[in-house]
């Protein structure tokens, strides 16, 4: 296909970037328009791969050549958006958040973002909107594929020509998209972010530029264009946050994007093609890069200094001053380091240059690691604040088991995961079994149980409540690993034999809060595997009933925590964002009515207290009885914080609560029951 410059193409790159930026803007109805990344990539496959075996064809072809153009068209509008993105960043966030966005300017500069943040986010999380610099995992994609490619494209045109360098591409790309639709719904951070789920992507592209094509009529090219655009903007209004993505689902913007280029380049008077090459969309297209690098860094900032999610007309604005700094970009950045002749016309100057500015970045981001906050300090109660959002103990951070790629040979060991005497020997008489709520109350309990000669262990899975008899389907992860991981618990509990069971979670996931994000299915109820909010609190209720039967046919005791309110914003984090500020009442941060908080967490309690009128040895008790006092709740006293966020307790929130006589006559009385029973578990 010719490599003659196209319009379309520039048109096709304003529809990726206006699909992605109204998706962070969050401005409806775009809520698919994440695939923009995808078809980026797509573009970007096509174009390179075009220069490359056309040079390759001519015998030009040079690695120093292609890596001095990737400089000059990454580099220069990348670290004038670094700089930018940390000077304001020094400005607007706290000095814990300040710490967070440096351990992320380093590999942003190394392009190994994407490897981070798979470590660290959900794309789709909360997490995200409070990472100025997530939006480069996609520029770390490409930069990891464009180590690879160029080498590898070189020695199988050599080898075997186009023939065998498309056919080895083909077979690679294949087996990137059949592993990341394996992984997406266990390990939907690594599919999303990795290369390794990716790279078919760029391929696809590559694929379009290498292959000889049959050529279409035209006729038939602007209904292959047509089809194409459909396959883009359909997701882009009907995929969403829940979508599983990318794996299979990224086909359609893929293949779409893949059909305008090859309809445009056979049809070029399509009205696909047409529509793209009106002067607006090429002139987006041209900004495209600049304005995806802008544009999440300003949203991310202006919300957070905001104190909450911007208004459509606010986001309108943010986007407004992306567009005019990316059409400064392209003039006074962009376009003049593109053209040979800067630092003197050699290439080893700007690839020097290119390094100078990583090590510049990574200077900077070691200077502010070490000064531990922007320009501005914080208070004492706004220091405390900030510790208190770290208040973990050494078993909430180091004994999840963690969903990606878990297998029950993974499990962690008693001898890590549990407090007392017997944990070396393998046994407990405790188990805390739950979600990262179970790791977050596992300290106050593990120190309680121990001044009464027991030894007590953490088995934790984040997002998996313990539950049997149905499963928990979250985010897009189908539950076959909690499944898997519950049964595993039941497995240990009848070799080891546990006196006491207590039962965590955030209950209020799957009652209150439960829908297409957060719910539970089964097939033992007509029509169970309804996902809806109240076909959940009814497999919950089920569910409860089934996991406490099942101990108690096992032996142990079972203690059944009620969640404790949750509060929004964070008090922790409310209290700091005052005192940073410096805008006073922070005390209207730290409580809330009963009321209020049993709105959230009051169905998930009346399940668990019904659960113990028909079961004998088993016992219920309500954090909400613990933290809240006549008509009040509260979330910490003085410098003390109770929560980490806005429902994980702290270090010091689960030590408080298990000072509450109630919960400490209860596990005691638990401890006292002793074992009973059968530990055979039932095939």
């Amino acid at each position: 296909m010719s490599l003659t410059y196209r319009s379309d193409i520039d048109g096709l790159r304003a529809v990726a970037v206006g699909s992605v930026v109204l998706f962070h803007a969050r401005i409806p109805p775009f809520d698919g328009g994440f695939i923009g990344v995808d078809v980026f990539f797509v573009i970007s496959g096509f174009l390179i791969t075009s220069i490359l075996s056309r040079e390759m064809a001519a015998g030009t072809y040079s690695l120093v050549d292609f890596y001095d153009r990737r400089i000059r068209r990454i580099f220069p509008a990348l670290f004038v958006v670094l700089a930018a993105t940390t000077l304001l960043a020094a400005l607007v966030l706290m000095p814990r958040q300040m710490g967070t966005y440096v351990d992320t300017l380093i590999p942003s500069a190394l392009f190994y973002a994407n490897i981070h943040f798979a470590e660290l986010i959900n794309y789709f999380g909360p997490k995200a909107d409070e990472t100025p610099l997530l939006h480069l995992w996609s520029l770390a994609v490409e930069e990891q594929f464009y180590i690879l490619f160029p080498l590898l494209l070189f020695v199988l045109m050599k080898a075997g020509g186009r023939h065998l360098a498309a056919g080895a591409l083909a077979l690679v790309a294949l087996a990137s998209l059949a592993y990341g639709q394996s992984i997406v719904e266990t390990d939907q951070p690594a599919s999303f972010f990795l290369l390794t789920s990716r790279a078919w992507e760029l391929m696809v592209g590559a694929l379009l530029a290498l292959v000889a094509w049959p050529r279409a009529s035209r006729l038939v090219a602007a209904g292959i264009a047509i089809a194409g655009a459909a396959g883009i903007l359909v997701p882009v209004f009907l995929y969403g946050q829940n979508t599983p993505f990318p794996g299979l689902a990224a086909l359609p913007p893929v293949l779409g994007a893949a059909a305008v280029i090859y309809g445009g380049g056979f049809a070029p008077g399509n009205i696909v093609a047409r529509v793209l090459s009106l002067p607006a969309m090429v002139y987006v297209g041209r900004i495209s890069y600049a304005l995806y690098l802008w544009h999440w860094p300003l949203l991310v900032l202006a919300a957070l200094w905001k104190g909450r999610n911007l208004t459509h007309f606010q986001s309108a604005g943010v986007i407004a001053l992306a567009v005019l700094l990316s059409a400064l970009s392209l003039r006074y950045v962009e376009a003049p380091m593109r053209r040979g002749e800067r630092f003197g016309g050699r290439r080893l100057s700007r690839i020097g240059a290119g390094a100078v500015a990583i090590l510049l970045t990574s200077g900077v981001a070691l200077a502010l690691a070490q000064a531990g906050r922007g320009f501005f300090s914080i208070s004492p109660l706004g220091a405390a604040a900030e510790a208190a959002m770290d208040d973990k103990s050494p078993f909430q951070r180091e004994c999840n088991n963690h969903a990606r790629f878990w297998q029950p040979d993974q499990m962690k060991s008693i001898a890590r995961c549990a407090l007392g005497a017997g944990a070396e020997r393998g046994s407990y008489d405790v188990l805390v079994w739950g979600d990262s709520h179970a790791g977050a109350t596992f300290i106050g309990a593990a120190e309680q149980a121990a001044t009464l000669g027991a030894t007590t262990r953490l088995l934790t899975m984040a997002g998996c409540p313990p539950l049997i008899g149905g499963t928990a389907r979250r985010d897009q992860m189908s539950g076959r690993v909690c499944a898997g991981f519950n049964v595993a618990v039941l497995e240990e509990i009848a070799r080891v034999k546990p006196k006491v069971v207590v039962l965590v979670a955030r209950w209020s996931l799957w009652t209150t809060m439960a829908g297409p994000a957060f719910t539970l299915v089964t097939d033992e109820l007509p029509g169970g595997n309804a996902p809806s909010r109240q076909n959940s609190q009814r497999v919950f209720a089920h569910m409860v009933e089934r996991t406490v039967a099942e101990l108690r046919r096992m032996g142990p005791q079972v203690v059944l925590l009620g969640q404790p309110p949750e509060y929004a914003p964070a008090p922790a984090r409310c209290i700091a964002a005052r005192e940073f500020n410096r805008q006073g009442g922070a005390a209207t941060c730290m409580g809330q009515s009963r009321a209020e908080a049993l709105k959230a967490i009051g169905p998930g309690n009346a399940v668990l207290s019904a659960a113990t009128e028909r079961h004998p040895g088993v016992s219920a008790v309500l954090m909400s009885d613990v933290f809240c006092r006549d008509d009040r709740c509260t979330a910490g006293e003085g410098l003390s914080f109770y929560y980490v966020d806005g429902d994980h307790l702290s270090a010091t929130g689960s030590r408080h609560a298990f000072e509450d006589a109630a919960l400490r006559r209860t596990l005691a009385a638990a401890l006292s029951a002793g074992f009973s029973g059968s530990a055979a578990l039932k095939p």
